[in-house]
Parts: C-alpha cells; structure tokens; sequence
C-alpha cells in the first residue's frame, strides 16, 4: 500500500516546478500539482499498478495543465514570467529552486521567456522534451498524439522561438547568464542610482530601448522607464534595505521598509533586473505580491 503523505512530499516539489515552466505562473503551478495529487488519490488501489509515477505524475500534470495555460501572446508583446528564486546564475542543469528541495532543472529565464510566444501544446512539447530522455514520447503520451505530430509541433515551437529570439534577443537574454563581474557592476550601479531618486541618473545606466513591466503594466523607453523608476523609487520612503537575491538565473533585488512601530523589515518590492556589462535592458518588478513571500534572504546578513 501506497503511503499518501510520503507520496505527496517526495513528489509536490518536483510537479509544482514543473508546472511553473508549463505556465511560467506560481499560482497556476500550485493549481496543478494540487489537480494532479487529487487525481492521485481518486486513483486508490489502482495507484500501485503504475510502473513509472515519475513519468506518469508529470503527465498528468501536463494533462492538467492544459486547461490553465494562457493564449501565446502576440510577438511584439512584451512579459515576463513571474520570478523564483534560484542559487545562482546561468542554466545550470542542476539549478534548483532555493528552498524546494529536488526540483526540476532549468526554470531560467533564456528557457522560459520564448514559451510564453507558443501554443500550450508547443510550450508542454518543449518542457517535457527538456525534462526527459524520451521526451518525444513522453509528450505523445502527454498530449494524446502521435509521434509525427509531435515532430510537427516540435518545428512549429522552434519557428516561434527564433522570432522570439530576433525580436527580444536584445533585451532579454537567450543564452545563460554568468555571474561576471562587468555586469555585476552594473546591477551595483542601478540600485545605487535608484536609491538616489534621480531620473537623470538612471537614464545615464538605462538603454534607449529598455522594457520595464510594473505588475500588469509595461513601460517602454529609456525616458519612460527612468522617469516610471523615479517616481516609484520616491514612494518607497527612505529608509530602504535592499538584497541581492537570483531570480530565474539572473539578477534581482528585494528591497524591503523598516517602518516606525514595526520592528521587523517589510517587504515592499522585488525586481528582476536584466543588464549587461553596459546598460540594464529590462525589469519586471511587483510590489506586495504572492511572490514576496517567497524569496529568501540571509537574514544575518542584513542591515
């Protein structure tokens, strides 16, 4: 016999990144690994008879997901997918969520950006091609087709990626980042400037054609984008604490508020900043998200 609660703790962290990379939602991947572990236990006794749950779980968690995945969004659309925190930079095989114990490598942001241009079919051919050695096979099954057309949604799915990448290539990174010390730099001087208030400044380190997306809206610009950073910069207060965390291999910040009656640091914001050894190219940030609350900071550290 099946023990439940051993089941679901060795398997909730694996499904739910995997359907984060399905989706590139926190929300909807809590929605699916949920479905899923439902659908586990409705299996009852039958549950033994499966030969490969690691296989069969993530199909169903496809299966699943498939009524959650969003339209593809148009080519000249610009978003991000909401950030987890990962240990570093670049497209480790071996990245892990920080916190989620065994996960399912490769939540970084040069795998992720282009499958929000693609069909949920093309996005869920594509994770589970990344996830396993007999991918092609795994996602017939998955998507209850045969393996010619999962070949033909395979084309289909690098024809949307390369336009992704000729239309953003620029602005947001399509090969793994590294932890370099130009870029760093870089990110050092953006916080810095952020922390001065000043719109002038921040142009000086923005590029011309930067992206930013604050929650639901997008600001687009090297003006736009400074002036938008200026003016949330200005509402924070000042008495500010900012940490450097990695979201999705790249990096980001949570800038947090001491307030007067309050002893502990509140959490205000968290950004992705993408940058160069230049200029910083694009941002996502959210202000008192789900999202917040999961990224962690060594606290020992702190201000």
């Amino acid at each position: 016999m099946i023990n439940l609660d051993e089941y679901t703790h060795k398997y909730w962290g694996i499904l739910s990144h995997h359907a984060y990379r399905l989706t590139g939602s926190i929300l909807d991947a809590e929605d699916i690994t949920q479905e899923t572990m439902l659908r586990v236990v409705e299996m009852g006794p039958a549950l033994e008879n499966i030969e490969d749950h690691h296989e069969w779980l993530h199909i169903a968690a496809t299966e699943a997901a498939m009524g959650m995945m969003c339209k593809p969004i148009e080519a000249d659309a610009f978003e991000l997918p909401d950030l987890v925190q990962t240990t570093g930079a670049g497209a480790d095989a071996d990245s892990r969520p920080v916190g989620g114990g065994d996960g399912w490598p490769g939540a970084t942001l040069d795998f992720l950006f282009p499958l929000q241009y693609m069909t949920p079919e093309q996005r869920a051919l594509v994770v589970l091609r990344d996830g396993f050695e007999d991918g092609d096979r795994v996602a017939a099954a998955a998507l209850h087709v045969t393996i010619q057309e999962v070949f033909d949604i395979a084309r289909e799915a690098e024809s949307v990626r390369a336009a992704a990448r000729k239309r953003w290539g620029s602005t947001v990174p399509f090969v793994p980042l590294a932890a370099d010390k130009k870029t760093e730099r870089v990110f050092d001087r953006f916080i810095e400037v952020f922390r001065m208030k000043d719109a002038v400044l921040l142009q000086q380190i923005i590029w011309k054609n930067a992206e930013m997306v604050l929650e639901t809206e997008r600001t687009s610009g090297q003006d736009f984008v400074a002036k938008e950073l200026s003016s949330l910069s200005k509402g924070m207060g000042s008495r500010l604490k900012f940490d450097s965390v990695w979201l999705n291999g790249c990096r980001g910040v949570l800038i947090s508020d001491r307030r007067g009656r309050n002893p502990e640091w509140t959490r205000m914001a968290l950004a992705l900043v993408l940058c160069n050894e230049r200029e910083v190219r694009a941002l996502k940030w959210y202000l008192d998200a789900h999202i917040l609350r999961k990224i962690r900071v060594d606290e020992s550290a702190s201000e």
